[in-house]
C-alpha cells in the first residue's frame, strides 16, 4: 500500500514544501486499498541503510529561506549549537529519538524512515538558534497511531524539550496550536525568520484524500525556548 509520506522539498532556489505526513488509519486502509506503485528512498550519505518508504504525494506550501529563519554559520561554524537527538513532550506521551532529515537528490526532504520516529530538518534552524526549528512526524500508519498522533492535544503552556548531543536540554513552552488547509498554508508565519528561538512541530490533520493519498490540513506547533 502507498504511503502518504510526509516530505520537504526544495522549491525555486531556497524554499522547501511540507506535505504529507501518515498512511490511511488501519480501518481506512482496509476499505479503500492503494494500487500505486511503490519507489525507494535512497538512504543519506553516512548513514546506515533502512527499509525503503514509499514515494510521497506532492503539492503544499513553501518554506522560504533555505534554511529557514535568520542567516547563520554553516554547521561547522557555529558549535554552540549541539545536534539534536531526542524530543519529549510529557503531556502527550512523545519522547521519540530525531532522525537528521537530510535533502534527496530529487529536491525533496527523506521522510522519518519509522513512524514512530520524528526527525528534524537538518538544513534548516538547530533547536536553540534564533529562528524556527522544524520537527516533523507522522501521525498515523496502517497499524495505527505514529510518533505525532497526539499533537492535536497539545495546548498552549504545554512543554517540549529538546536534548541536544551532548549539551544542556532545551525547553520549549508551547504558544499555539492551529491547523491550515494545505491549499491556504501561511507559510510565511509559519516559516518566517523569528528573533527568537522557536520550534515548529508538524504533522497531518482533517480529513484523507484518497486520490492524492494525503491528508488535507497541516497541524503546525508553535513553541518558544523558555
Amino acid at each position: 500500500m502507498k504511503a502518504a509520506w510526509l516530505y520537504i522539498a526544495l522549491v525555486g532556489v531556497a524554499g522547501v514544501v511540507l506535505a504529507a505526513c501518515g498512511r490511511p488509519p488501519a480501518h481506512r486502509a482496509a476499505a479503500r486499498p492503494s494500487t500505486s506503485a511503490v519507489a525507494a528512498v535512497p538512504s543519506t550519505a553516512g548513514v546506515a541503510a533502512r527499509p525503503a518508504p514509499t514515494t510521497a504525494t506532492p503539492g503544499i506550501p513553501a518554506i522560504p529561506g533555505g534554511p529557514t529563519g535568520p542567516a547563520h554559520p554553516a554547521p561547522s561554524a557555529r558549535p554552540s549549537v549541539r545536534v539534536p537527538v531526542r524530543l519529549v513532550v510529557p503531556s502527550i506521551g512523545v519522547d521519540t529519538s530525531l532522525e537528521s532529515l537530510g535533502l534527496l537528490p530529487d529536491g525533496t526532504l527523506e521522510a522519518p524512515h519509522e513512524w514512530g520516529v520524528a526527525g528534524w530538518y537538518a538544513d534548516g534552524v538547530r533547536p536553540g538558534d534564533p529562528g524556527p526549528a522544524v520537527i516533523a512526524g507522522h501521525v498515523d500508519s496502517v497499524n495505527g497511531p505514529a510518533v505525532f498522533y497526539r499533537l492535536r492535544d497539545l495546548r498552549p503552556g504545554a512543554a517540549a524539550t529538546v536534548y541536544p548531543r551532548g549539551g544542556p536540554a532545551l525547553h520549549f513552552v508551547v504558544d499555539d496550536v492551529r491547523s491550515y488547509p494545505k491549499t491556504k498554508f501561511p507559510t510565511a508565519a509559519v516559516y518566517g525568520p523569528t528573533p527568537l528561538p522557536e520550534l515548529r512541530l508538524i504533522t497531518c490533520t482533517g480529513e484523507f484524500d484518497w486520490a492524492a493519498h494525503s491528508y488535507l490540513d497541516n497541524l503546525v506547533v508553535t513553541a518558544r525556548l523558555a
